[in-house]
């Protein structure tokens, strides 16, 4: 039971046993030849065996045979017990101090005379600190008798020397190790080459501690910082063979030392897994702090994770602080977002086309959104493998050709489905939701319809049916999950259990039960960041197909199979996109959170910054690296249609961060020029009936709705406005004349950008004018208008002059010249 407990083949914890076997038996001799050699010192010259050399006091090789021996035994023991942290140092003086007084003993006795046995004790006693009795050569013979224990000491005395000397020292050394096990824990994390921070130990945490120790390079290199010295985890925290260190995991002096090493930056994942998740903030605080000082390291990627439990905290924590730095990634770790992550694996692999999902938890919402995840990340890959044939029809198609998730049906059942649904639907992005079939909601008691259900469904309809039970608090649907799967046994049944009652597999006919946890199927989860760079390169091989043997095929191998300098160059696009877009004045967030209407897109100006920024950090890694190729040149030097992909790439690239929820947007408030000013002017304004379809003085289409307001200013342009935007932002002025009211702020463009509007795109040119309502709404408003139809407010800067070009000209497609302003 202990070997399998412990991972570990029995024969490894039992092969200590060979060379414990002959170092005892060798030892044995030893005493054997003492105890004869003490009475008779001529022994060795009156006999003729041919082993009896091994034991003459001079002979080097015996010594040594018996020491390795002794260290094979004592290391064969530990090793496959090590992560058991067992006292080996302990272990180590016990064996040592009972084999320097079994040798002792051997080679004193026939020289005792008439001392006395508690004289025997003290010479044995002298053993240990190096300074034994010199019995042998202090006995001079005068006569026969007198002989014994003459001439040089045997081997057993010589080696009882040594064990008893070196047990004091091992004793020594592990008492000075515990005494000062915090500072020497925290000066050995200095010379940590690769490190792990872990903060944080809960019933939660230890199996992801225990995880990591067990991928890591060697356990030492995973660092728990734990403020408590006596915390109840401590313990079983040291015996995964990490280093722990007790101090304060927000401390800047604690974690510099460990953070940046006389090596340079050695940090590779910082956990913050307190509780509190404000405690977590200071954690990462404290090490963004630390980190902001270095320059981005070509071929290190920090990646600070803080747990944030719930999930919509998670997501817009996560959305929030994405493309801060240029040399850290930030994530957060939420345990019902691994656990549906877990869950949702284990569910498409038994391939169902009906799912059922019962219970109101925050788990319910987290599978919807893995799911809906999952089958936009399969729609792509599907459709980049689409685009890789076409563009080379005569490559074999990929062995893991994509294929879309089996799913056809969803259905909610709970009393409080609908808000379920409400909530999914407001809280995934647009492209995600479009790649998942509609989520059907019933309003009923779960346990009172999830049996008639599956009992009226034909049994090929059954067996392609998968349900989910998410019931809080965990454990409360597992009687009634186990019911359905007896009376349904081909119909796989998912059910939260209570902690300590998941199982990998399925405990009776197809009865599977989970738990809440931050490991992804027993395995460190996949943070955001590394999913998208995997997904990105997935979508690059698919659509960008190379036949074998190519110099470049093993760039094109699956994510798996990829060289570590190449998966990790992907991560490192990532960083360098994200913080680039965040160098052009932009903020990530995530999509469901930012204002309808509000979107900037990047201009050609920044699109341009982007890619030669990102092509450079390319070109400098591999020529660092030594992997120079055709293309590892400067920008310039790039022939047009390679700029041209690179540029088109990083566009899909941007429109994938967007489909799975973040998007790169102008701060609230506009840029640093941004300035306050107030609407003038009267305006016509009717009530529409219905839609109207009307375009920009540049031509673009636009979009009203029924019950939107058309509006005409004095100079003929028009537009159409939502109706709360519009009563917010006129007061009635009679004879159906409305007054343009409100103070907003505006800034004028240098280049030309493309802003997502209620009513559709629409673009401000270079000198154009940005609005930005107080909603967070955002129009543009061209130069010429703005003069007239704005005014600043008192205190603020008067507006810059016009710049000196040429007005586009106005749409053709009224009599007036339509523009968007209100």
């Amino acid at each position: 039971m202990a070997a399998h407990a412990s991972g570990q083949p029995g024969w490894r914890r039992h092969a200590w046993l060979v060379p414990a076997a002959l170092v005892a038996v060798l030892i044995g001799l030893l005493c054997w030849g003492a105890w004869v050699y003490g009475y008779d010192p001529a022994w060795f010259t009156g006999s003729r065996a041919w082993w009896l050399p091994a034991l003459e006091t001079n002979q080097d090789w015996t010594m040594l045979a018996a020491m390795a021996l002794l260290a094979a035994s004592l290391s064969a023991y530990w090793w496959p017990r090590r992560r058991q942290q067992l006292p080996i140092g302990l272990i180590s003086v016990v064996v040592m101090v009972l084999t320097a007084a079994t040798l002792g003993l051997a080679s004193y006795i026939p020289c005792r005379g008439r001392v006395s046995t508690t004289g025997v004790v003290f010479w044995i006693l002298q053993l240990y600190v190096g300074q034994p009795p010199n019995i042998y050569q202090s006995v001079q013979p005068e006569t026969a008798k007198a002989l014994a224990c003459g001439g040089a000491p045997p081997l057993a005395l010589q080696l009882g020397q040594i064990a008893g000397l070196g047990a004091t020292l091992i004793g020594a050394i592990a008492f000075g190790a515990v005494l000062w096990r915090q500072p020497l824990g925290r000066l050995q994390s200095r010379f940590a080459r690769d490190a792990t921070i872990v903060t944080g130990l809960s019933s939660l945490t230890i199996p992801l501690l225990k995880q990591l120790t067990e991928t890591a390079r060697s356990p030492r290199a995973i660092i728990v910082i734990e403020p408590e010295e006596d915390h109840a985890l401590l313990e079983e925290a040291r015996l995964t063979g990490a280093r722990v260190v007790i101090g304060d995991p927000s401390s800047t002096h604690l974690l510099r030392p460990i953070i940046c090493t006389w090596r340079g930056c050695a940090l590779n994942h910082l956990y913050a897994l307190r509780d509190n998740v404000q405690d977590n903030e200071r954690i990462i605080d404290a090490a963004t702090g630390i980190l902001r000082r270095y320059q981005a390291v070509p071929d290190r990627h920090p990646h600070l994770v803080a747990l944030i439990d719930d999930p919509r905290h998670a997501d817009h924590w996560r959305g929030t602080h994405s493309g801060t730095s240029s040399v850290w990634f930030e994530d957060a770790l939420s345990s019902a977002e691994a656990t549906a992550r877990g869950v949702v694996s284990r569910v498409l692999r038994a391939q169902p086309r009906h799912l059922l999902v019962c219970g109101d938890s925050t788990l319910t919402v987290a599978i919807l959104l893995e799911l809906a995840r999952r089958a936009w990340e399969q729609a792509e890959l599907v459709k980049a493998a689409a685009i890789g044939r076409a563009a080379d029809p005569a490559t074999p198609p990929p062995s893991d050709e994509p294929s879309l998730l089996p799913l056809d049906r969803i259905a909610l059942l709970d009393l409080r489905a609908p808000d379920i649904k409400r909530e999914y639907l407001a809280s995934a992005p647009k492209a995600t939701l479009e790649s998942l079939p509609a989520v059907v909601a019933h309003p009923v008691r779960w346990h009172d319809l999830l049996l008639k259900t599956l009992d009226a469904m034909d049994p090929a309809q059954a067996r392609q049916t998968a349900v989910i039970i998410t019931e809080s608090p965990p454990g409360s649907g597992v009687h009634e999950a186990g019911r359905v799967a007896r009376l349904h046994p081909e119909t796989p049944v998912f059910v939260l259990a209570l902690a300590g009652a998941g199982m990998d597999g399925a405990i009776f006919d197809l009865l599977h039960p989970f738990e809440h946890g931050l490991l992804d199927e027993g395995e460190v989860p996949e943070d955001t960041w590394t999913r998208v760079a995997r997904h990105w390169h997935e979508c690059y091989r698919l659509s960008h197909p190379l036949p074998a043997g190519h110099p470049q095929s093993p760039a094109r191998l699956p994510w798996p199979e990829l060289d570590p300098f190449l998966k990790q160059d992907n991560i490192l696009e990532l960083r360098s996109i994200l913080s680039a877009v965040a160098a052009c004045g932009r903020q990530w967030a995530p999509v469901h959170l930012v204002p309808p209407g509000s979107v900037i897109e990047l201009s050609e100006g920044d699109l341009d910054g982007i890619a030669i920024a990102e092509h450079t950090r390319w070109q400098q890694r591999r020529l660092a690296a030594g992997r120079p190729g055709e293309f590892v040149v400067p920008w310039a030097e790039l022939p047009d249609h390679m700029r041209d992909g690179i540029r088109s790439h990083l566009v899909s690239q941007l429109a994938q961060l967007e489909d799975v929820g973040f998007v790169p947007i102008v701060p609230a408030g506009g840029p640093p020029g941004a300035a306050r000013y107030e609407r003038v002017g009267l305006v016509r304004a009717s009530q529409l009936s219905e839609p109207l379809a009307w375009t920009t003085h540049a031509g673009e289409q636009m979009h009203g709705f029924a019950g939107d307001w058309h509006v005409v200013d004095d100079k003929g342009n028009m537009r159409t406005v939502s109706d709360p935007d519009f009563q917010a932002s006129h007061e009635p002025a009679g004879d159906g004349r409305w007054r343009r009211i409100g103070v907003y702020r505006a800034w004028q463009v240098e280049q030309a950008v493309v802003i997502r509007t209620k009513e559709g795109k629409a673009t401000a040119q270079q000198g154009d004018w940005v609005v930005e309502a107080p909603t967070g709404e955002r129009w543009p408003v061209r130069n010429e208008q703005f003069g007239w139809s704005y005014r600043p407010t008192p205190g603020q800067p008067r507006r810059p002059e016009p710049p000196d070009q040429a007005i586009a000209p106005a749409a053709t497609s009224s009599s007036t010249a339509p523009t968007i302003s209100s």
